[in-house]
């Protein structure tokens, strides 16, 4: 019983655990060296042992030689004994003579060799047509198997006809079922990491194939500049991530599915998450500019301005470029990173249909605490007498209505309903933040695609619509005739398809497009046409109006129209208003791009490793906005507490009918670029080079000027024994932002690699399996000037009369801007230090040690005096600016299958940058100021204000002696403190608080660290991944809306609660807030109260998934079946002060960041 016990255990790990093994091992061949085999082979070595074990053996022929030996010891049985005796024999020779007699084969990669049971073909197959074929029948059932070169068998290889779709795959056993056509004789095999096999027929019904391992599909590569390169080979600072990461996020933005994921990458959603517009501010290695800072993107080597739309299961990889060597080819566009998207393809194989389908429910990751009236008038009543203020708004007659409103009513009155109604619209106790703000919205997400292919075309198609719901309770259609609620439709589609012309020939052919149709409410409020600033304003309403304010949003009686708005008495619009009855805007916007190319290999007419690619593309994009604009008649509710009357008298007579508009703008690109490459191996050197040109054009119908950019880039790549490597990329690029004679510039870099554990003293090191080191150093250019174009030329306008235009002297010219000829671009000298490793084959690491000096920043002059006759406003740009970027990154993983149902992957990344500003124009002020510079020596963006003195322990004037004590040495320049206000130091000792003793204040707006952390656990089907993504030293000054208690009649929230008073200073309390008050006071200024941390860590992503067994879907036509429920951005952690604020949002009060329970499914067939 225990032998059949141990031949199942060792049958099970000959099936399964071995060749997971070795194909892991054989990953790291990507690591070895690139040597001729003939050459590894010719090593000569002396071995003399008797009765050793096999695998003793191989250690010592590694200790004479350069190689290093890979096998599975079950499969080889490493523990027979073997003796041999070879004197200064070739080492192939020796080979022969050791593993031939004992049925071992071996390949040798470079300076790899691997180990591997002589296969036993059970057929002997021929690539060419047998003689005497017996006449077939029609549609024949070919059977067989498919084997690796151990004779294990291969699941899941593909399985097809030649020439046609038609196909299958392995079962787990490697064995397959075709029908085969009658005018059909040839069938292809395939696998990835295998070399695929073309097999012809001819009368067997029976087919064995052996498929032998891709070394080129092995080696692992990392997409760069207009190109890729072997990952051993990579000397810049480039980092990526795969689609099956970023489809753990549900997000409908790809730029925020990207948070947290590379080190260096900054992604913050600082504009909320309004359907169709929850795009990310992005950042490289942080900012080191004043003008445009984001970095470029392209996809699928095409530059495009935007990934929010981008569908995450279009994506095959993302990779990010940081330094100098890796965005030097990029010239003039490259100096604030680049960003590299590269969509999936398809391959020889079996067709696969996959389909994911999500649905979600998104809410706001933080809300208002809600305030009842009592406590409302509670806390105005607290303000008003902090003012001094007499009598108090609400007195206790009226608080005690309020707090029952039905109180001297008899409910046996025949007219008790409609009094009683009235009395509840009289002293409301409204939570309409909750009647205009749903809990919960939509999301659904449904995506398609197809990929295969035959041996001359394969293809990838992706079909997707996404319904982005809003949280905003509109009224229906069928009501109003037309439909205001806030809702996001996106269909997106892509097509890459490959065709191999000939052996040398091949060309390809990427379409992608989408439609997003996007509704709002309209957006045209008081001639403010800016969407955004609509929605922030109605979510600013809907979370500050008044629980006390009267009557209901609609009337209903009251001798008025049913319907009819009411205002919430300090405005002329309400939030129902806005959004239901002021109309609707629809936005439809959609793109197309295509990319055509062809990639000619001229080895075999010109010389070996030559090729040329070109590749034209076009990309088109259009915005159709349709508008409704309506208004209606409004009321104000007013009250008569004395005589419990409730009367609507019109506030806003005037009223209109739906008036429509529609607006439309489109603008195209078209690409090209065009490539020689070349890529050869001379023994041990491996020698790469690549000249490429491109041309950039933008055009626009709504009458904008033509855009344009021309260049030429250049790589050149050596690597010996791969083990000292040298990189040289350039970019010479044109731009039309600058005067002629200034429109070029030479943009090098250089950078050089040692992989350490190449060398001898390192190769058998079973600790440290990879050590590479790599240095960078570069210029790239940035010619982004925010919106402003052609700053060489003068603006000059023509104007009205001029300063004596009663004279009547008709139209003058008016200087504008003045004109620099001389302005150019922006350079960034780059440094870069890298260190990557790999220990025990499971933990990775990387480390990146970066500085930046970003000159010639276009800057407005500071120190030019006002009466040298031009208005500062008119003064020429010039390229004077000076900024300071270093910093360090670091990346980690672990990836370890404890056995066959257990595999543990952690991955993490943290970067921190730090920029100074060396030189900006400022104007040095005068040595009574604390700081006499606010931006020279500081971080682009700091954050000033006043500082708090706590040295009193809490920061107020806790008294009335403690504040004339102060105001006896000391004055505000800005207002008169009162009792519970904030107490500043004077930082100069002037004896005044005033700007001159500002400071700065916590941090930059711009994040100085990021981070990310991924644990995935999987468990036999189950799988458990979960991720945080935050970032540091991160401030902003939060003031106005949403903060500060007085605007608007009293804007109280949670925290005003606990403001200082007399009372819960002498009881000890907490303290959470200065004294309220009915008006702007010295509190209400920038200082280190408002001025807040904005550091935060978010559960970015929490998914727990099953995948049924492939066994129980044996039957059905599915190959894949997976299941799983996720959250996003449920839990945050942070150092607010205020409960209500979303440290990712920039705005306190602006449309929230959402979070989103999912539940999903993954089909394959």
């Amino acid at each position: 019983m225990g032998k059949q016990y141990r031949k199942i255990i060792l049958r099970i790990m000959k099936l399964s655990i071995t060749p997971c093994l070795l194909w892991l091992l054989g990953m790291h061949l990507s690591l070895a060296k690139d040597v001729r085999a003939q050459e590894v082979l010719s090593q000569r070595i002396s071995i003399t042992v008797n009765e050793m074990e096999i695998d003793k053996v191989l250690e010592k022929i590694e200790g004479q030689t350069r190689v290093r030996f890979i096998y599975s010891a079950e499969v080889i049985r490493a523990d027979r004994k073997v003796t041999l005796d070879s004197q200064n024999q070739r080492l192939g020779a020796v080979l022969e003579t050791l593993l031939g007699p004992l049925g071992i084969e071996y390949k040798v990669s470079r300076k790899t060799i691997l180990l591997l049971k002589a296969a036993e073909r059970k057929t002997s197959l021929k690539t060419e047509p047998l003689e005497n074929v017996a006449p077939r029948e029609i549609n024949r059932e070919i059977t067989g198997k498919v084997l690796d070169e151990k004779g294990q068998p291969i699941p899941g290889a593909s399985v097809i006809v030649k020439g046609t779709t038609l196909g299958t795959s392995t079962n787990a056993e490697g064995e397959y079922i075709l029908s085969l056509p009658d005018d059909k004789d040839a069938i292809i095999f395939s696998f990835v990491g295998y070399v695929p096999q073309e097999v012809l027929v001819g009368t067997m019904t029976n087919l064995v194939v052996t498929l032998k391992v891709d070394e080129k599909a092995l080696e692992e590569v990392v997409v760069v500049g207009f190109g890729q390169q072997k990952k051993v080979s990579v000397t810049g600072a480039v980092a990526s991530v795969t689609s099956e990461v970023l489809q753990q996020s549900s997000s409908a933005s790809l730029a925020n599915s990207l948070s947290g994921r590379l080190p260096g990458l900054t992604s913050i959603q600082s504009g909320g998450g309004q359907p169709g517009r929850d795009d990310a501010t992005m950042y490289l290695r942080g900012a080191a500019t004043t003008n445009g800072r984001s970095p470029l993107i392209l996809i699928d080597g095409v530059p495009r301005d935007n990934i929010r739309t981008l569908d995450a299961n279009e994506v095959a990889s993302v990779s990010i470029l940081k330094d100098a060597s890796a965005t030097a080819v990029f010239g003039v566009r490259g100096a604030n990173g680049v960003i590299l998207i590269t969509t999936k393809r398809g391959s020889a194989g079996k067709n696969e249909l996959t389909i994911n389908a999500e649905q979600s429910f998104s809410s706001f990751t933080r809300e208002p605490e809600r305030l009842h009236s009592l406590e409302y008038m509670a806390l105005r009543n607290e303000a008003s007498r902090n003012d001094g203020i007499s009598p108090l708004p609400f007195d206790d007659a009226i608080m005690a209505k309020y707090a029952n409103p039905l109180a001297g009513l008899d409910p046996n009155d025949p007219d008790y309903a409609r009094k009683a109604m009235v009395r509840r619209y009289m002293y409301p106790d409204h939570d309409y933040y909750r009647e205009y703000i749903s809990r919960y919205a939509p999301q659904t997400r449904v995506n398609m695609n197809v990929t295969g292919g035959t041996d001359k075309v394969s293809y990838f198609v992706n079909g997707g619509f996404l319904h982005q719901g809003g949280n905003l309770n509109t009224e229906p259609k069928s009501v109003l005739g037309y439909d205001p609620s806030s809702k996001m439709d996106r269909y997106s589609f892509r097509a890459n398809l490959d065709y191999k012309v000939t052996n040398s020939l091949k060309s390809f052919l990427n379409i992608g497009s989408y439609i997003e149709q996007v509704n709002m409410p309209s957006a045209w409020l008081y001639g403010n046409s800016d969407t955004g600033w609509m929605m922030s304003d109605l979510i600013y309403q809907a979370q500050t109006i008044l629980p006390i304010t009267p009557g209901p949003v609609t009337i209903d009686g009251f001798g008025v129209a049913p319907g009819q708005i009411v205002d919430p008495g300090y405005m002329d619009r309400s939030a129902f208003e806005i959004m239901n009855r002021m109309g609707y805007r629809n936005e439809v916007r959609s793109n197309l791009n295509a990319s055509f190319g062809m990639d000619w290999d001229l080895s075999n007419t010109v010389t070996k490793g030559l090729s040329i690619k070109g590749m034209i593309s076009y990309d088109a994009r259009a915005t159709t906005a349709m508008q409704g604009k309506k208004s209606e008649r409004l009321y104000l509710a007013e009250v008569n507490p004395a005589k419990d009357e409730l009367t609507y008298a019109v506030k806003r007579s005037d009223e209109s009918l739906l008036a429509l508009t529609k607006a439309a703008d489109s603008r195209y690109n078209i690409n090209m670029q065009g490539s020689i490459n070349y890529a050869r191996t001379f023994g041990r050197h491996d020698v790469t080079g690549m000249i490429l040109g491109q041309r950039d054009t933008w055009e626009s119908t709504a009458g904008e000027i033509p855009y344009n950019v021309l260049g030429v880039a250049a790589r050149a790549t050596y690597a010996y024994d791969e083990r000292y490597l040298a990189e040289v990329n350039m970019g010479y690029n044109g731009s039309e932002q600058f005067a002629p004679g200034h429109r070029y510039g030479f943009f090098p870099a250089v950078s050089a690699g040692w992989v350490i554990s190449n060398e001898r003293f390192l190769k058998n090191n079973r600790l440290l399996t990879n050590l590479k080191l790599r240095a960078s150093y570069g210029k790239v250019g940035n010619d982004k000037m925010g919106s402003s174009r052609f700053l060489y030329q003068s603006d000059i306008t023509l104007g009205g009369s001029g300063p004596l235009g009663s004279l009547g002297l008709g139209q003058t010219i008016n200087q504008g801007l003045l004109g620099n000829p001389n302005i150019t671009w922006e350079i960034a000298q780059k440094q870069n230090y890298g260190l990557d490793a790999q220990l025990l084959g499971d933990l990775s690491l990387s480390v990146d040690v970066f500085k930046e000096r970003r000159s010639n920043i276009l800057i407005s002059r500071g120190t030019v005096p006002e009466f040298q006759g031009v208005p500062l406003g008119n003064i020429p740009k010039v390229n004077m600016g000076l900024v300071d970027n270093q910093g360090y990154e670091l990346e980690l993983s672990y990836n370890k299958a404890f056995n066959r149902d257990f595999r543990v992957m952690v991955s993490g990344n943290y970067g921190y940058n730090h920029n100074t500003v060396k030189f900006l124009d400022e104007s040095v002020r005068d040595e009574t100021y604390v700081y006499r510079y606010r931006a020279t020596g500081f971080p682009l963006n700091q954050s000033w204000g006043y500082k708090i003195d706590y040295s009193n322990g809490n920061g107020f004037f806790n008294s009335k002696e403690e504040l004339d004590t102060y105001l006896k040495s000391t004055t505000y320049g800005f207002g008169e403190p009162r009792v519970g206000d904030f107490k500043y130091v004077d930082l100069n000792g002037d004896g005044v608080i005033d700007d001159k003793d500002q400071a700065p204040i916590g941090y930059s707006n711009i994040p100085r660290v990021t981070y990310g952390l991924s644990l995935t656990f999987e468990y036999k089907g189950f799988d458990l991944t979960t991720f945080f993504q935050g970032v540091g030293k991160y401030s902003s000054n939060y003031q106005q809306q949403g903060v500060y208690e007085y605007i608007i009649r009293g804007t109280y929230f949670d925290y005003h609660k606990s403001a200082w008073t007399p009372e819960r200073y002498a009881a000890g309390e907490e303290i959470t807030y200065p004294a309220l008050s009915t008006h702007s006071t010295t509190n209400h200024t920038a200082n280190d109260f408002f001025i807040m941390n904005r550091s935060f860590t978010r559960l970015k992503n929490l998914v727990l998934g099953y995948t049924v067994p492939a066994g129980a879907l044996k039957g059905v036509g599915i190959s894949k079946l997976r299941v799983y429920v996720s959250a996003q951005n449920y839990f945050t952690w942070d150092r607010l002060k205020m409960g209500h604020l979303d440290p990712e949002n920039d705005s306190s009060l602006g449309y929230p960041v959402t979070k989103m329970a999912n539940f999903g499914l993954n089909l394959t067939f």
